[in-house]
């Protein structure tokens, strides 16, 4: 239960932060702190507590985003598995390198199943999606995965004792 709560608030905390920081700086950093949280909680404390994780992340990113209801719980949820699967192979504990290859396979395939799922609903213009989605997200994220994950480990240290 105290790790279901740990999870919840910084689910939360998150998503006040890109918030905040999409709307300071603009649409050119913009990293995905959910979807690092994400992969944080698979690589630390296993599957469960990553679709625990996707689960309330895709729900708050979904209610106060303008598009489909559930296209970011299905990404997330989708994202939580591809870790499982891609962590046996490219993930080993300890480096750093593979951890951002891990990060960088995951926020392509977030933002490609993104995309799939929108098109499936309506027209999406691809070449703009790269430009202004794709490129940004993901150099971002790649920029500020090794403090996150570092920031995390130390907060969910501290919280679980």
């Amino acid at each position: 239960m105290k790790k279901a709560l740990i999870i919840i608030v910084l689910t939360f905390l998150c998503f006040l932060l890109e918030f905040l920081i999409f709307n300071i700086v603009g649409r050119w950093f913009m990293p995905n702190l959910l979807l690092l949280l994400v992969i944080f909680f698979n690589l630390y404390l296993g599957i469960r507590y990553s679709i625990f994780t996707a689960v309330c992340a895709g729900l708050l990113k979904d209610s106060f985003c303008a598009s489909v209801f559930g296209i970011n719980l299905v990404s997330y949820v989708v994202c939580a598995y591809m870790v499982t699967f891609l962590k046996r192979y490219i993930y080993h504990a300890g480096s750093k390198s593979s951890r951002l290859l891990l990060v960088f396979c995951i926020v392509l395939i977030n933002v490609i199943v993104n995309y799939v799922l929108l098109i499936k609903f309506g027209a999406v213009n691809v070449l703009e999606s790269v430009k202004y989605v794709l490129f940004p997200e993901l150099t971002t994220t790649l920029i500020v995965s090794a403090t996150v994950f570092h920031n995390l480990k130390k907060c969910v240290l501290r919280l679980s004792v």
